[in-house]
């Protein structure tokens, strides 16, 4: 990742420079599937909704391969790709993760850093 992407917020990250975290998770209202992403640990931003998690665990494959190429420093190119996800079949309106949610999704986060980087 871009190193300006870093330099835009001045949240305190628990992820290092040029990682992100991006998973699969159940909206506990909808029950749909969210692929969601993190630059920083603390922020989370779901991208794309369904009611099969196959599709969206697919998808969140699909954002780490865009990632990994360089795809996704652009930022017209990032606002495309998430744009074009929401035209897959399936694809369901993407709705807000409640707040304890989020904060479960930070503290996941936070120790799946904190156990790789102090493995047993």
């Amino acid at each position: 990742m871009s190193d300006a992407i870093w330099q835009q917020s001045a949240i305190a990250s628990t992820l290092e420079d040029h990682q992100i975290a991006c998973g699969v998770v159940q909206h506990p209202i909808t029950h749909n599937w969210q692929t969601w992403f993190s630059l920083y640990g603390t922020d989370i931003t779901c991208i794309f909704s369904s009611k099969d998690y196959g599709l969206t665990h697919a998808v969140r494959q699909m954002f780490v391969v865009e990632l990994r190429s360089g795809c996704l420093v652009d930022g017209d190119r990032a606002k495309a790709f998430i744009a074009d996800l929401q035209t897959l079949d399936g694809s369901e309106l993407i709705d807000p993760l409640p707040q304890k949610d989020l904060e479960t999704l930070a503290m996941q986060i936070c120790r799946q850093l904190n156990s790789d980087r102090n493995p047993l």
